[in-house]
């Protein structure tokens, strides 16, 4: 009965998910945080060239209504003076200067922000390959794991059938028998850790899905 009960513990211990590498490969993880840091630049250039389509209408002069008296000469001989309101057109030298100094800004904003996305790019690509690498290591490390948990399998299979034959006491049995459980939920707190930081690799990355 005991030893039914701890084959059925270690069967659920094994059957719970454990991870595997399920990450695509390097080479489609950096082609897609390229193509997300590609769109995202572009999207943020797109508000420059916006706000510019404007900038035209710095070189139109200035539409008003003046007051400018006219002299005019009367039927009799008087010169009069007609007050009534007429449009008048202005242009102003500063006009042209705004202008052309509001362009120097946003292409001097538009440089900084390329320059700065490619230093971001850089340093995206970097992080990931520092996550690539740390993901190795730990599956490694996890596949080591389950071959040490294998033999203390192996192992524990002897001990159980001296147990069952009685030619060890409960006292010399029972704190082997929790040793092995607990190397199994070490390796299962692993193969967690692994699943995990694929999840973390792929928003790093933004591939959040097969393609």
């Amino acid at each position: 009965m005991k030893k039914l009960f701890v084959l059925f513990l270690t069967s659920q211990l094994a059957g719970l998910p454990t991870a595997h590498c399920q990450l695509p490969t390097a080479d489609s993880l950096h082609a897609a945080l390229d193509t997300f840091l590609t769109r995202q630049l572009a999207a943020q250039l797109a508000e420059f060239d916006e706000s510019k389509k404007g900038n035209w209408l710095y070189y139109f002069p200035s539409v008003g209504i003046g007051y400018t008296p006219i002299a005019k000469s009367g039927p009799d001989g008087d010169i009069r003076f007609d007050n009534a309101p007429r449009p008048t057109i202005s242009f102003s030298l500063s006009q042209v200067l705004n202008a052309r100094r509001r362009d120097r800004d946003i292409r001097a904003k538009r440089e900084s922000l390329a320059a700065s996305a490619a230093l971001d790019r850089e340093k995206a690509h970097r992080e990931l390959d520092r996550q690539l690498h740390r993901h190795a290591l730990l599956l490694l490390e996890l596949e080591t794991m389950r071959r040490v948990q294998e033999i203390d399998r192996q192992l524990f299979v002897l001990i159980q059938a001296d147990y069952d034959a009685a030619r060890i006491s409960p006292q010399q049995f029972l704190p082997k028998q929790k040793a092995f459980l607990e190397g199994e939920l070490v390796v299962m707190r692993k193969g967690m850790e692994v699943g995990n930081l694929e999840g973390e690799i792929r928003v790093l990355a933004h591939f959040l899905s097969e393609k």
